[in-house]
């Protein structure tokens, strides 16, 4: 598989928007949010593609602001709406998309990241390093954990 950043608008973004529906939102009865996907200019997008260029796996990031009161502190991610294609699951792709991104991230000088985890994917996410911060609480009407990596 290759690893690649996605461009805001393009056609692999549009394939990431619809492998995110598909696997994301329909199960909940959701659709992606028009208002939202428009904020995702500002974000950086990746994605996992077969030898095909056939996306199979994504996710994006979100910048966020560095407290003032900490300026010492490095800059702070927000890792969201990661999604593999069902075919693909449970064949390590996640684990793939996720270590090729951090990389890019510290790259970037990034210090750490966060991210909301659905209840069933926080063993996953403990094995990469993640952390949990805080009681669960519900998100898109289902449990969710905050977790979240520094980096070194």
């Amino acid at each position: 598989m290759r690893w690649q950043q996605i461009e805001y608008g393009s056609p692999h973004y549009q394939a990431a928007c619809t492998l995110r529906q598909d696997i994301l939102r329909t199960p909940l009865g959701l659709t992606l949010d028009p208002e939202e996907l428009a904020l995702e200019s500002a974000h950086w997008h990746f994605g996992l593609f077969t030898p095909e260029s056939r996306l199979v796996a994504c996710l994006c990031i979100v910048p966020l602001t560095v407290p003032l009161t900490a300026p010492l502190t490095k800059a702070r991610v927000k890792l969201r709406q990661m999604a593999i294609a069902e075919e693909f699951q449970h064949q390590g792709l996640g684990r793939q998309l996720i270590a090729a991104t951090e990389q890019f991230l510290r790259a970037k000088g990034i210090g750490s990241i966060e991210l909301h985890a659905r209840h069933s994917a926080v063993a996953f996410y403990h094995k990469l390093g993640y952390r949990e911060t805080g009681p669960g609480f519900i998100e898109v009407g289902i449990p969710h954990q905050k977790m979240e990596k520094f980096f070194d």
